[in-house]
């Protein structure tokens, strides 16, 4: 009996892992509430609201007008939750052009981030915790491309950070690039809830913003990791070559050479993944020896 007691604490240890590398692929990574919440209970249904009593409009005073405004102060602005809610429809045209406007005006990396800080139309600003902006020196020899921000660099705000930043890091430990004399930059400056696919919208609402960093940072050469950098900066219907430099070209910019290859988090997915990001290396540290 104690045996069989035993046996049934292990089968439900074992479940309650199950579920917790659920919910880590799922991207539940915080609680809504302290304690579970029965979703189907009947009582649950409904919404409640709060009981209001009836009041007589005759009986009832009168509402004074709100205040204007007087000459010479502005008006308290909304908190952005009440100027643009979560889920509200975007229209893609001006949004769009919106974006493109915000990003062409920002001068420097910290006013590229002042403008992605109140660039609201797009719904991936309202529900990440953190803008996670580009970094690094200016007319750097390479600048790394990474996905959309993950759960850590979401937290910190800082691209490359947490479990990218210990692969990143990995990837370069046998070859003489420091990491402080490269520049470094999201795919999106947002990350998605949950960590879900970013839409087709809200990677084009996104790009002005990459475009105007690659700009400003104006590296050398570019290093897409992974297939979103791929077709934030390419194309989505652009499948590149494996290991082959090609061009990207900005208006008044040079064509600069671009480089598409895997995530550094992939290191971890196979012999075969760690063999291509080699190859792939060895083609940028290569490239670097002929210009210099």
């Amino acid at each position: 009996m104690a045996a069989r007691t035993g046996y049934g604490k292990a089968l439900g240890m074992e479940a309650h892992l199950s579920l917790l590398r659920l919910y880590t692929e799922w991207g539940v990574d915080f609680a809504m509430a302290d304690l579970p919440r029965a979703a189907r209970a009947p009582q649950e249904t409904a919404l409640r609201l709060p009981h209001i009593p009836h009041t007589d409009t005759a009986s009832a005073p009168a509402r004074r007008p709100a205040a204007l405004p007087q000459a010479g102060k502005a008006a308290p602005r909304r908190p952005a939750s009440a100027r643009t809610p979560a889920g509200a429809p975007v229209a893609a045209g001006d949004s769009l052009e919106q974006a493109r406007q915000i990003a062409a005006k920002a001068d420097t990396l910290d006013a590229l981030l002042a403008a992605m800080n109140r660039f609201d139309a797009c719904p991936l600003r309202t529900t990440a915790t953190h803008t996670v902006a580009p970094r690094g020196p200016l007319n750097a020899p390479l600048l790394f491309i990474g996905d959309a921000p993950d759960a850590d660099e979401d937290r910190s705000g800082q691209v490359f950070s947490g479990r990218c930043g210990a692969a990143l890091d990995e990837m370069l430990a046998p070859l003489p690039l420091a990491r402080d004399t490269l520049a470094l930059a999201p795919a999106l400056p947002w990350r998605p809830p949950g960590g879900r696919p970013p839409s087709d919208l809200e990677q084009r609402l996104c790009r002005p913003f990459l475009e105007r960093a690659i700009s400003l940072l104006a590296p050398q050469r570019i290093i897409l990791c992974g297939r979103l950098a791929t077709h934030m900066l390419l194309g989505a219907d652009t499948t590149p070559p494996r290991r082959q430099w090609l061009s990207f070209e900005q208006p008044g910019q040079p064509a600069r050479p671009v480089l598409a290859m895997r995530h550094p988090l992939q290191l971890q997915a196979s012999a075969t993944a760690r063999r291509e990001i080699w190859q792939a290396l060895m083609m940028v540290m290569q490239s670097l020896r002929t210009e210099s």
